[in-house]
């Protein structure tokens, strides 16, 4: 390797312009700027949120900073960030990459935050997002499970980088600065798989701290302190202490050998787009349950499935999504039968033919009495295998009927990662349950539509402020 993983990011960050974005690209990072927006106005209405932004708030409100999202104060630019993260990340309905990454509820509030105090423009604030979207899943690619596996919950870990991104971008660093950016991110990251191992909750600030603490790498990268050359491939950098070593020896993978380059972390800068295979998630559920739901409602479109004359529903996955969040910390609640699990989405879906992306979040092991008691039947007849060979998001249903009958549907692991037609198509069914004016929501669907037409994010930030 030549020059430096952070300073060949660096080189890239300072020359990339809109322009040389293809328009897949900017129609993808629509989708998920559009989808972020709307989640973050279901977010609002979580208690858990709503003390995020009541916290901040009193704590950080600040007169002419950055807005908070449906409520409409203002706060410094990280405080602001902070809460539009929570907003973006407490319905569990985030965008995802590689299953274990979420960019969106760091990427974009730090981008929305840094993009309004500088009066920047829609074009300028894309240009970000897209930097940060893209720089975040390549630092992060095949290197996930790795970290998973050391107990580090990868989705804050890589999102520090990802908000550094953004705001680097947006506030103009120099190629040194960029490097020192990268250095400082590379220290603030943090956050453990404990909470997603034994149910506890402290995972629902991973990314509102993480988007935090990367404005500030980016911000304290102003001031010209000199930040480590090496400091994502060095001996003690990065790598080594999130992924274990700095070769691209890997602890596991979701396929494949255990072994990448970090020569393809930086390879095809501007010409292979990671970001283009980030993938929104509709339902309030674990990421790897939404292609779940959708290919059980594909089936049930086809077929009519009498409940009691199904024997077995198979649900073959990747091997690393039936042993979350690691094979080496797995959670046993989320692989046997039970509310909140694979078995219990895959039969809700199959009983009902559809799951309501508007449905409360149920965490694994919950009991709602509330609940059909034939789907909690049926979710006995559910059996879910993980394959090494089978790729993320690509599951396959087969649901045998008594009497030698089977139905089977397949995804290839790509269906999910559509752009901002398919995103207002799927979002737009929302609108009429939820607690805004209809014209409102479409109004910022019809502005993050044109954003690149806008001088300035600020009409767009304030069609989120409910009124």
């Amino acid at each position: 390797m030549g020059e430096s993983l952070s300073r060949t990011f660096s080189r890239y960050l300072v020359a990339l312009e809109f322009e040389a974005l293809p328009d897949s690209v900017v129609d993808k990072m629509k989708a998920s700027l559009l989808h972020s927006l709307m989640i973050s106005i279901l977010g609002a209405e979580t208690s858990h949120a709503q003390a995020a932004v009541e916290l901040v708030k009193n704590e950080e409100g600040k007169a002419g900073g950055a807005t908070i999202l449906v409520d409409g104060e203002k706060a410094t630019r990280a405080g602001a960030a902070f809460a539009n993260s929570k907003l973006m990340h407490a319905t569990n309905q985030a965008d995802s990459y590689r299953m274990l990454i979420h960019p969106g509820p760091c990427v974009i509030p730090a981008g929305l935050a840094s993009a309004e105090l500088g009066g920047n423009s829609g074009k300028e604030l894309l240009t970000a997002l897209v930097a940060g979207y893209e720089v975040e899943a390549r630092i992060a690619g095949d290197f996930i499970p790795s970290t998973q596996a050391r107990g580090f919950r990868s989705s804050p870990i890589y999102g520090t980088l990802g908000a550094a991104v953004s705001t680097g971008k947006l506030i103009g660093l120099t190629e040194d600065q960029w490097v020192t950016a990268f250095a400082l991110a590379c220290t603030f990251t943090g956050g453990t798989s404990e909470g997603p191992r034994s149910g506890g909750q402290e995972m629902m600030f991973h990314e509102p701290n993480a988007t935090r603490n990367g404005i500030m790498a980016a911000l304290l990268a102003l001031e010209n302190v000199r930040g480590s050359e090496t400091s994502l491939e060095g001996d003690a950098g990065f790598y080594n202490a999130f992924t274990g070593n700095n070769r691209g020896e890997l602890s596991y993978v979701f396929q494949g050998p255990n072994q990448t380059s970090l020569d393809n972390v930086v390879g095809e800068l501007g010409s292979r787009w990671e970001i283009m295979h980030v993938t929104p998630k509709i339902y309030q559920t674990a990421g790897y349950n939404c292609p779940v739901i959708d290919l059980m409602t594909d089936i049930r479109s086809s077929h009519s499935l009498p409940t009691e004359d199904i024997e077995l529903i198979t649900v073959d996955m990747n091997w690393l999504e039936t042993l979350y969040p690691s094979p080496e910390f797995p959670n046993p609640q989320r692989a046997a039968p039970g509310v909140g699990s694979t078995h219990y989405f895959a039969a809700y879906t199959c009983v009902h033919g559809y799951y309501p992306p508007l449905k409360p979040r149920i965490d694994p092991g919950e009991v709602s009495s509330g609940e059909e008691r034939m789907v909690l039947d049926l979710m006995q007849r559910v059996e879910v295998v993980g394959h090494k060979d089978r790729p993320a998001f690509a599951p396959r249903i087969t649901i045998r009927m008594r009497g030698g009958t089977t139905y089977q549907g397949e995804y290839k692991g790509d269906e999910l990662e559509w752009g901002l037609d398919t995103e207002i198509q799927r979002v737009r069914p929302w609108f009429e349950d939820m607690s805004w004016p209809v014209e409102q929501l479409e109004a910022i669907v019809q502005s993050v539509s044109t954003l690149e037409q806008q001088d300035r994010v600020d009409p767009l930030i304030q069609l989120c402020i409910s009124r």
